[in-house]
């Protein structure tokens, strides 16, 4: 790894994700994670070794992944990103880290604390029919869902991502991650993405490079949408398009055009809604496009 990547993901993790302290496990090998994260809010972790490092599992919350090892300059690391759940409760959780060093399995742990987070709250009205589905659309709406959760579990073995990731388009943000949200008074969601303003038409982007591993026609809720996949188990939903422009099984660029905006779908107008999920969490976009690495490295 160069000097400044390197540089860049230390600072990353120590400021991007606060507060965050490497932890030292031993002499021949670190660990770089949050000693806190709040709900819904995503996280780096960083293992890295002068010695040779290789076969990296880690767990969080009953999770794993295997990120890849990369070396560089007699360096070796690897990196993942978690999160935590709206709904996880307050308190400790676990990292777990299994890999071997120099030939020999070793096994680390370090606890992070769950704490809670500030979420606004939002009114909409929306078509009664896109709150309460009438029975003719529940068959149809379990069949997308169940196609949502099987992407979502996709967990691919090499990482195509960094960040901060690309903004998908220009419009400012609209709808925030985690939103208490109440649908013509009286029905309460969160909100599981990141909405951002765009104009019927505006060409959407891919945030990272990735493999489309769905494209959903005219979903229920999502209407047509595109799921990525950037792999070691991170998946972006790009929903409400008015139309797709790539197909299952393409790669693709970051910041490739793969859709224009609409309102397909539960939506109350044009837009993009984004959703980031990371081991199969949502968790909140914003932060992985609010820092640059300039701004990290200050």
């Amino acid at each position: 790894m160069t000097r400044s990547l390197h540089t860049f993901f230390a600072v990353l993790l120590m400021i991007f994700f606060v507060p965050l302290s490497a932890h030292a496990v031993d002499s021949v090998l670190s660990i770089e994670a949050p000693d806190s994260a709040g709900v819904g809010q995503p996280f780096l972790v960083k293992i890295s070794s002068g010695a040779k490092l290789s076969d990296v599992e880690i767990v969080f919350d009953g999770r794993s992944v295997a990120p890849p090892v990369r070396t560089e300059s007699g360096v070796s690391s690897a990196l993942a990103m978690f999160g935590t759940s709206l709904y996880a409760k307050l308190g400790p959780y676990s990292l777990e880290v299994e890999a071997f060093v120099d030939g020999e399995r070793r096994r680390f742990r370090k606890l992070i604390q769950v704490v809670d987070h500030e979420y606004p709250q939002e009114t909409l009205r929306v078509a009664p029919r896109l709150v309460k589905p009438p029975q003719k659309y529940h068959a149809k709406i379990e069949r997308e869902r169940a196609l949502s959760k099987k992407a979502l579990k996709t967990v691919s073995p090499v990482r195509r991502w960094n960040v901060p990731f690309s903004r998908p388009v220009k419009g400012k943000k609209l709808s925030r991650f985690g939103l208490r949200r109440t649908f013509n008074g009286d029905t309460k969601r969160r909100h599981w993405g990141l909405d951002f303003r765009a104009y019927l038409g505006t060409p959407i982007r891919s945030i990272a490079p990735g493999k489309v591993i769905l494209v959903g026609k005219d979903f229920y809720f999502a209407g047509n949408c595109v799921f990525l996949d950037h792999g070691n188990g991170i998946i972006s939903l790009s929903a409400h398009m008015s139309k797709v422009l790539v197909k299952e099984g393409q790669m693709v660029k970051s910041g490739q055009k793969i859709g224009l905006s609409g309102s397909t779908g539960r939506a109350t107008g044009a837009h993009l809604h984004l959703g980031v999920y990371a081991q199969g969490v949502p968790v909140d976009p914003e932060p992985l496009f609010s820092k640059s690495e300039a701004a990290l490295e200050k």
